[in-house]
Formats: C-alpha cells, sequence, structure tokens
C-alpha cells in the first residue's frame, strides 16, 4: 500500500522557500526604484524586504533536513552538482540565494544595528569585529545578482513537483510558473503585513498593491490553463484533476485557495487601488483591511502548496 511521504514540512519548506524568494524579489525592485539619499517610499520596501528575506528560507532548509529522516547526511547534497538532478541543483541554489539574501540583510543594517549586533557576539567571535563595514553601496549590485537566484528559487519550488513523472497531477510545466507567482504574491503580502503596524505607509501601501496586482493576475491566469491542460491531457492526467473537482480537495482548492486567498484579496486590492489610478482619488489605508488582505494571500499560498503537495502524491496511487 502507498502512503503519504512528502508531508506538512515539506508543504512549509516549498512556502517558506517562495515566501524568501518573493521578499528578496519585491524588494530588488524596490531598491533598483529608489534614488539615493532621497527619503522614498520605494526604500522602506525595500529595506524591510531584505531585513526579512534570508529567514523564512532558512527555517524552511532546516525543515527540509529534518524531514530527511537521516538528517546528519545532508551534507552528501553537496558532495556533487547533478545537473540533470533537480534536488541536486535546487540545493546548490538555496545555498547561494542564502548567502546573497544574508549579504544583503546586512547591507541594509544601519550603523548602530551593526555595532549592536558585533557588541552581542560570544569573546570567542570577537575577532568578527574586524568585518564591520558599510557596504550599503553594495545594495544595488546585490540586488542585480539576487534577482535571478530568487527567481530560481520561486521557480525551484515547482519545478521539484515537476520533475516527479510518476505524479500525473504535477506533470506539468505550469506547476512551476504557477509557484513562482504565488510565490512573488506572497512575499508582496508578508511586505504589507509588515508595514500594517507602521504609521500611515500610504505611499508605500499604493506600490505594494499595484505589484500584488499584478502577481495576482498572473496567478489566476496560470490556474485556468493548469485546468484546460489538465482536461485536454491524457486520462491518467485528467482523473488525477478530479481530486480538486468533486474529490476530497474540492473546498479546499475552489473555496479557500482560490476564493479566498487569491480572488477575494485580489477584488480588496482592485477596489482599493483602481479609483486611485482612474480618478485621481485619494488612496483611503486601512490598516485592518490591509492586515487582512495579506493574512488572506498567505493562507492561500500556504494552501495551494498543501493542495498540490498531497493530491499529486494521492494521484499516484489511483
Amino acid at each position: 500500500m502507498k502512503i503519504i511521504e512528502w508531508g506538512v514540512l515539506i508543504v512549509n519548506y516549498l512556502f517558506l522557500g517562495g515566501l524568501s524568494a518573493g521578499l528578496f524579489f519585491v524588494s530588488a525592485i524596490a531598491t533598483f526604484l529608489y534614488k539615493l539619499d532621497e527619503p522614498s517610499p520605494y526604500t522602506r520596501i525595500a529595506r524591510l524586504g531584505a531585513l526579512m528575506a534570508p529567514w523564512p528560507v532558512m527555517i524552511g532548509c532546516l525543515l527540509l533536513i529534518f524531514d530527511l529522516g537521516r538528517w546528519y547526511h545532508f551534507y552528501k547534497l553537496f558532495l556533487h552538482l547533478r545537473l540533470v538532478s533537480p534536488m541536486s541543483i535546487g540545493s546548490w541554489l538555496l545555498v547561494l540565494f542564502n548567502l546573497v539574501a544574508l549579504v544583503n540583510c546586512y547591507a541594509w543594517l544601519t550603523e548602530r544595528q551593526r555595532n549592536d549586533l558585533f557588541a552581542k557576539l560570544p569573546r570567542r567571535l570577537a575577532f568578527l569585529g574586524k568585518f564591520n563595514y558599510d557596504i550599503d553601496h553594495w545594495r544595488r549590485r546585490l540586488a542585480f545578482a539576487g534577482m535571478p537566484i530568487s527567481v530560481g528559487v520561486g521557480i525551484y519550488t515547482g519545478v521539484l513537483l515537476g520533475a516527479v513523472q510518476s505524479r500525473p497531477f504535477w506533470n506539468t510545466n505550469l506547476v512551476a510558473q504557477l509557484f513562482l507567482f504565488s510565490a512573488l504574491s506572497t512575499g508582496c503580502a508578508a511586505l504589507i503585513l509588515g508595514l500594517a503596524g507602521r504609521e500611515q505607509p500610504v505611499q508605500e501601501m499604493k506600490l505594494l498593491y499595484g505589484f500584488d496586482i499584478c502577481f495576482m493576475v498572473l496567478e489566476f491566469f496560470i490556474v485556468l490553463p493548469y485546468l484546460i491542460h489538465g482536461q485536454l491531457s491524457v486520462q491518467a492526467v485528467q482523473d488525477s484533476l478530479k481530486l480538486i473537482l468533486g474529490g476530497p480537495f474540492t473546498i479546499l482548492f475552489w473555496v479557500f485557495f482560490l476564493g479566498l486567498g487569491l480572488l477575494t484579496p485580489l477584488v480588496i486590492e482592485l477596489r482599493e487601488l483602481v479609483p486611485v489610478v482612474v480618478s485621481n482619488r485619494e488612496f483611503h489605508y486601512n490598516r485592518i483591511l490591509a492586515a487582512t488582505t495579506a493574512l488572506l494571500i498567505l493562507g492561500g499560498g500556504f494552501l495551494l502548496r498543501y493542495i498540490f503537495v498531497y493530491a499529486g502524491q494521492m494521484s499516484a496511487m489511483q
């Protein structure tokens, strides 16, 4: 009897990896848009995204290591780079992303934050104090270097599933694209949630809503081709789609992911932003509404990965 091998730890790993990729990507866009030495709403987005980006993926990698069973063998993933193995390529991609994200995070620390950080180091690590340099002039270079890597991480979380040929629910390149746009949208949502507690971040919210609307529209227009492609594909793929078309994941997919996690926040953000753009009206920022919208998007991003991980494995059992 076949069992579910990839559980909730893998779901969290895919979600957190995509979240970090989205945070870095949006932060990098904002880094290129703001003008040096001038106050700008882009600056707060770029800084917050850079400070948040490294941590979700690091937590996700730890979850992945512990899910291996023999977690102390994780180093074997890095003994050889196999270009035909999505797992091998993805492992090295995550290492590279973590390094760039951490350096970028450091580049956005203020002088006081850097001094406090090095002051808290234990005596044995005091020698690291000599690396207390101001590298804020590296910010755009790091953003330029990290953007394609973050896109790679966002796509990789979907490629990892699509590479398993024996799971008809995953057997399409559209999964990677769907996961990428979902990752970018959750990155925007995390920034919206992070700024919701700040004092009147009106300009930042307008920019993030604009980014997020674009990503969610793209995500929606990947969901539709995915369903159409499945219905026009071989019988095994058609049968696998029954898991979300009347099967055990139907309500979870259509009501909670598509309805509450994608379309509802999309409508809310369009309702808030379109009058500002079309009629030049004042943007009425509502902190509770912004936080609720962000939480719906984050929940939808998690559910998307939950549905695909579990439904994909069940599709091989049919």
